[in-house]
């Protein structure tokens, strides 16, 4: 007769844990209960409930565990290349549709409003900035977005060739600007102001017209446009005008 296995000693508190998410959602747990629960699926048999709570404990928060890349997740005790590999999976899921759900606006970006809606999901659970750029026709529908470059947590530098090649490759007329400010606020920075413009100059020969830059922070959204910091090109002077 073959060995009977002893039994899970945490099974009957993961069974209560999983009634409890069913019948009430993720919202009615704590922060660790939530990563408690997630770990069930890469550690079937241990408690993880310290575990949890060591993970918040080193990176500072809930969110932060789950912005955390595979390398540092592994410097826990407890965490293996299986449970870090579930973590960044869940992140990179919840941005995957976050993104798929924004294309789903099918319509023109012709106010302010829109245009933020669009791109945040962009810049979901991001943690570099990055800059894109959003490729539209005549009538503001969105023809595809670009990323153009990716950089630091508070910089980011492009190829202002590589934008233009990019633009013309998509076939469109405008193009609207969006990049993030993973560690900062949703407010316009001298270098911000600068890239813009190097970019209307760039694009201006080529009849495509950038007509807002978002820029998306943790704290909300600033729009160029709306607060009528957007220089506009006049092609008989070739210069800016602000």
């Amino acid at each position: 007769m073959a060995e009977r296995k002893p039994d899970n000693p945490h099974a009957n508190h993961r069974a209560r844990m999983q009634e409890r998410v069913r019948k009430n959602g993720l919202e009615s747990m704590a922060e660790h209960e939530v990563l408690e629960y997630l770990l069930f699926f890469a550690i079937p048999r241990q408690d993880t409930n310290a575990l949890a709570h060591r993970l918040i404990q080193h990176f500072g928060s809930f969110c932060r565990v789950l912005e955390a890349n595979e390398a540092e997740l592994c410097k826990v005790p407890g965490i293996g290349p299986s449970s870090a590999r579930l973590i960044v999976t869940v992140r990179e899921v919840c941005g995957y549709y976050t993104r798929r759900r924004g294309r789903m606006i099918s319509k023109p970006l012709s106010t302010v409003e829109d245009c933020i809606e669009y791109v945040t999901p962009l810049f979901f659970a991001k943690t570099m900035e990055q800059l894109y750029l959003v490729a539209m026709d005549d009538s503001y529908m969105p023809l595809r977005e670009i990323l153009i470059a990716e950089g630091l947590p508070n910089q980011v530098t492009f190829d202002t060739r590589k934008l233009a090649r990019e633009a013309v490759a998509s076939g469109c007329t405008c193009i609207l600007l969006a990049h993030n400010h993973p560690t900062g606020m949703a407010a316009l920075s001298d270098a911000d102001l600068k890239t813009t413009c190097t970019i209307i100059r760039a694009l201006a020969p080529l009849d495509i017209q950038v007509i807002d830059h978002i820029i998306v922070a943790p704290d909300g959204a600033y729009s160029m446009r709306q607060h009528h910091r957007l220089p506009t090109y006049d092609k008989y002077s070739g210069k800016l005008i602000y």
